[in-house]
């Protein structure tokens, strides 16, 4: 299990929201797929593990995640 930070954003804005979590990446990939495509606020997230960003989602502008494609991956 690892420490992630999610922060979640409207494009163009500053983070509206941050979330901890305590899972593995898949757990953590699943949570921020869930919340993009069930808000109609958020539609980018920057998750960070230990300080570090992980990786960029991006829902397209219908509000839909990703689906097969998935987070960006930063490295």
């Amino acid at each position: 299990m690892t420490h992630f930070t999610i922060c979640y954003s409207a494009r163009g804005t500053g983070v509206l929201r941050t979330e901890r979590l305590l899972a593995d990446e898949q757990a953590a990939i699943a949570q921020v797929k869930r919340r993009l495509g069930a808000s109609r606020t958020f539609q980018e997230a920057r998750v960070y593990e230990d300080g570090e960003l992980r990786f960029k989602v991006s829902s397209d502008a219908s509000g839909a995640p990703p689906a097969a494609g998935g987070p960006s991956w930063v490295s």
